[in-house]
């Protein structure tokens, strides 16, 4: 918990070694032995170019894809000594470390809200990324889940987080 109230990066010299491998490397480690890699869209939200450069950096270590049901991409199968270039390429397109390895927050997951749906009442992808903005990093004793619903019919399925929000 004292390691995540500064907010730092958790790789950050004289931090790295509390961390398990999963940390060090920016991935989790799958039954295979290859890992996952799993970049934060906060709030589901990503633009057609941060897609197309997910797509292709897939493609090019020749991964498997996957929208998970946090509305996170993740790519799975990489090899240990793929993931510095794999995570090269992702920040140069734009992307950050997801944590999704890590007792930590994992994401906001957040309905289309007002902004397209008929029934929202709020803008709960807005909300979303201001909270995953804020709290992304903070380490935590297990993982954390957060969601923002638009309305009562509850899409993101807040009720069923550690931290729900409904408009």
């Amino acid at each position: 918990i004292l390691a995540g109230l500064w907010n730092e990066h958790v790789l950050k010299e004289g931090r790295d070694q509390i961390q398990d491998t999963n940390d060090r490397f920016l991935a989790n480690i799958q039954k295979t032995g290859t890992y996952s890699v799993i970049p934060r869209t906060a709030g589901g939200d990503i633009s057609p170019e941060e897609l197309i450069a997910f797509g292709e950096c897939a493609k090019k270590h020749g991964l498997w894809t996957k929208i998970t049901g946090a509305q996170r991409l993740g790519m799975f199968g990489a090899a240990g000594h793929q993931l510095p270039a794999i995570w090269k390429e992702l920040v140069e397109a734009g992307f950050e470390s997801g944590h999704a390895y890590g007792k930590a927050l994992r994401t906001v997951k957040s309905c289309v809200g007002s902004t397209w749906c008929r029934y929202g009442q709020q803008d709960s992808v807005s909300m979303a990324v201001a909270l995953e903005d804020r709290y992304k990093g903070v380490r935590a004793p297990h993982k954390i889940k957060m969601a923002v619903s638009g309305c009562l019919r509850e899409c993101a399925e807040a009720q069923g987080k550690d931290l729900g929000l409904i408009a």
